[in-house]
C-alpha cells in the first residue's frame, strides 16, 4: 500500500497542489489587475478563482494528513500508556477511513446531482467542480488503509491500556 501511495502521491498529488497554488496565484493576480487597471475586469476570474481554491484546499488536505502536518493536540497523547495509545491511533484511522469512504460515496452521489448544471460564467459542468470531493474522499481511503497497515505490522506494546 506504501509504494502505491508513494506514486500517487509524490509523483501526481504533490504536483497537482502546486500546480493549484500557482494558478490560483495567478488568476487572483489577474484580478486584481483587471480590478484596478481595466474598465470591465475579466470575468472568468472569480468563477476560476474559487473553482481552484476548492481543488487546492481539498487535494491539499489529503497531502497534508498524509504527510501528518496537520493541526493536533498532543499533549494528553502523549500521556497515555503506549497501549492505549496505539488503540487512540487505530480508531483514528477508523474515524479518517469512514470520513473517507462517505465523501467517496456521496461525493459520486452528488455527481449525479450536479451533472446537468453549469457553471454561470465558463459554461463548464459542475461536475468538474464537484469531482474533487469523491477523489479527496478515495485519497483519504488509502492513507487511512496504508496507516493501519503499518500500525498493524508494528510490534504491540507489552502494557496494556491504561488504567
Amino acid at each position: 500500500m506504501k509504494k502505491i501511495n508513494d506514486l500517487i502521491f509524490k509523483y501526481v498529488l504533490n504536483n497537482a497542489v502546486k500546480v493549484f497554488g500557482v494558478l490560483l496565484l495567478a488568476i487572483i493576480t489577474l484580478q486584481i489587475i483587471g480590478r484596478t487597471f481595466m474598465p470591465t475586469p475579466p470575468s472568468w476570474t472569480e468563477e476560476m478563482s474559487r473553482f481552484t481554491f476548492v481543488w487546492y484546499s481539498f487535494l491539499a488536505c489529503a497531502v497534508t494528513l498524509r504527510e501528518k502536518q496537520h493541526l493536533g493536540l498532543d499533549y494528553f497523547y502523549k500521556k497515555f500508556k503506549p497501549g492505549f495509545a496505539h488503540i487512540v491511533d487505530l480508531a483514528t484511522q477508523g474515524l479518517i477511513l469512514v470520513f473517507g469512504a462517505y465523501c467517496l460515496y456521496y461525493g459520486v452521489t452528488l455527481l449525479g446531482v450536479v451533472a446537468k448544471r453549469k457553471a454561470p460564467i465558463t459554461g463548464w459542468s459542475m461536475t468538474w467542480f464537484y469531482l474533487v470531493m469523491p477523489i479527496m474522499g478515495a485519497l483519504f481511503v488509502l492513507v487511512a488503509l496504508e496507516n493501519f497497515e503499518e500500525l498493524l505490522s508494528k510490534k504491540q506494546p507489552k502494557e496494556g491500556i491504561a488504567e
